[in-house]
């Protein structure tokens, strides 16, 4: 439905919405489950911040405006300006933020889930709500959103597979690319750059920021600059495994610093995953991650490692999502150790005594 609509069209696995402001293009990409209110609200805000519509004064609609400009460096921008566009739809552009209330907040997310919107859609459209009131009111100042009800996160699904899949997968894809016959074929980024994921489990974002000075082969360590994403995470320096250590070798060999089509690579590792025979629903490049962090913590059985291999922030729920594939293998391992550590105890009690011999009385000689 929504591919027959002015400024929506499906490209490469999601949507594309955009629109022609003034005779310029803008545009930005959506997943598939991206709901058509949403991407129509992209392009009402991207309209009134391209034109500079204005807004009266004291409105909840200009503040949605300070607010994007306060945040503009944010990655998500887009999809935050078409969250509360939705929200400024729905409880009115021209009033002042400080007369919503909570019960008119909570009357509209009810109404979402009850219309059929996933749950984690409406999650994402109430943080949006609530980081407007903060960034707009101050921490620990009214926030109207927080007395509402934030829906339940959706189950997470294990996507990591293991290690021999993985080999299977990377043997599937191409060494060198292709290039018209006579010309010299050179290597395929694609697949070395997915190696490297697989063996640090590196996002690919920060994968495409990773400069030679990051690397020291002979520390066997590669040094990860500070996150803003989340809570925020520090400047790390993280140890590589021998596999790691040698797929950044390649990858420097290859020179194959600096930004990549993410998307590019993903259709590769898709083709090869189907070729290995890989039957997980919808394996992507992120599964990569995935699986290693998962390996991560069937060897340690310590989330807290995983969070540090992984770059989240302590104590981060999110390392929960790459653990799920392993605690199958880790309780079992758990289990047996525990059994182990019973029969050990059980044997040293039972183990017979040793027998002392009894002093034997001296006799008396009779003189």
């Amino acid at each position: 439905m929504a591919r027959r609509l002015k400024g929506i069209r499906r490209k490469r696995g999601k949507w594309q919405v955009f629109v022609k402001i003034d005779g310029k293009f803008h545009s930005t990409t959506m997943p598939l489950q991206t709901p058509l209110e949403e991407m129509q609200a992209w392009q009402t805000a991207a309209v009134q911040r391209t034109r500079g519509t204005v807004a009266p004064a004291e409105s909840f609609a200009a503040d949605i405006q300070l607010y994007l400009q306060r945040v503009a460096a944010m990655p998500t921008k887009a999809q935050r300006a078409a969250h509360l566009d939705l929200w400024a739809g729905e409880l009115g552009r021209d009033r002042s933020r400080h007369s919503i209330t909570d019960a008119e907040i909570e009357i509209v997310l009810q109404r979402w889930l009850t219309a059929g919107l996933a749950s984690a859609t409406v999650r994402k459209r109430r943080t949006a709500l609530q980081s407007f009131f903060v960034k707009m009111n101050g921490k620990g100042k009214a926030n109207p959103v927080k007395a509402t009800t934030n829906p339940a996160p959706p189950k997470t699904e294990a996507r990591a597979i293991d290690y021999l899949a993985i080999e299977r997968l990377l043997s599937q894809m191409p060494t060198y690319r292709d290039v018209k016959k006579g010309e010299p074929r050179p290597l395929a980024l694609a697949t070395i750059r997915a190696r490297v994921i697989a063996y640090t489990g590196l996002p690919p974002g920060l994968l495409a920021q990773i400069v030679p000075d990051d690397l020291s082969f002979t520390a066997r360590t590669v040094h990860i600059g500070s996150r803003a994403k989340g809570a925020g995470v520090e400047a790390r320096t993280l140890p590589l495994t021998d596999e790691g250590l040698a797929a950044f070798k390649a990858f420097h060999a290859a020179n194959a610093y600096g930004p990549f089509a993410i998307e590019s690579v993903n259709r590769a590792v898709k083709r090869a995953a189907t070729k290995a025979g890989i039957t997980l629903h919808r394996f992507h490049l992120y599964d990569l991650r995935h699986s290693f962090l998962a390996e991560a913590y069937r060897v340690t059985g310590d989330e807290a490692t995983v969070a540090r291999l992984g770059l989240h922030a302590e104590h981060s729920v999110i390392t929960k999502r790459y653990t799920k594939g392993a605690h199958a293998d880790v309780d079992q391992a758990a289990v047996a150790a525990f059994s182990q550590r019973l029969a050990t105890l059980r044997q040293g009690a039972i183990k017979p005594a040793v027998r002392r011999r009894a002093p034997q009385k001296k006799l008396r000689v009779a003189n």
